[in-house]
């Protein structure tokens, strides 16, 4: 049920987020599976903080508030993507979002170019610059997002390991998909029916 689940709510939030974009945008420019190795890692990464979060918060705080949030943020995701959706021009891609991710890559990720500098100096000597641009970018760009919130939230409720592995098996799915076809898929598909 925990992997089911988890791998559900992967599938449907990251399909054209902003991680999505940015490892299609990368993947042009760049060789595809250093992209790929450096997003999965840090989906990795995210997917494991974000299932310990979800093992840590229930200890801190009562499972009746746990469930109360939970259900909280369940619905305000919910109601946000309906809002999306119905808010969104029927005929328009995704290719204004492309182009809104495309300049934040230019622009250095959108003003976090100072941490991304000394995160490279520090990592440079590990691994490739590509790499760790693809894995920095993805990290902070998954950082927050509902996809993580929720992983949170389902880690709490649900098998860990079943959320881990699903969410992971999600991720690279998702990312590799965008790896492989992500700007074809992206100007397909319209950005109110993956909202």
């Amino acid at each position: 049920d925990a992997f089911l689940s988890s791998i559900s709510m992967i599938l449907v939030s990251e399909l054209g987020d902003e991680t999505f974009i940015i490892a299609a945008i990368m993947a042009m420019r760049h060789p595809r599976v250093i992209i790929l190795a450096g997003a999965l890692g840090a989906l990795a990464v995210m997917t494991v903080l974000s299932t310990a979060l979800g093992l840590i918060v229930p200890n801190l705080i009562s499972q009746n508030v746990v469930n109360k949030c939970a259900f909280v943020l369940y619905t305000f995701f919910g109601c946000r993507l309906l809002y999306i959706a119905w808010r969104a021009d029927p005929n328009a891609s995704i290719q204004e979002e492309m182009q809104e991710v495309e300049e934040k890559l230019e622009a250095g990720a959108g003003g976090q170019g100072r941490m991304m500098g000394r995160v490279r100096r520090i990592l440079g000597r590990v691994c490739t610059p590509i790499f760790l641009e693809a894995f920095v970018l993805t990290f902070l760009a998954e950082w927050g997002d509902r996809s993580q919130i929720t992983t949170i939230a389902l880690a709490a409720h649900k098998n860990p390991y079943g959320v881990a592995i699903g969410g992971t098996i999600g991720h690279a799915f998702c990312t590799g998909l965008a790896v492989v076809g992500g700007r074809i898929i992206a100007l397909r598909i319209s950005q109110r029916l993956v909202a």
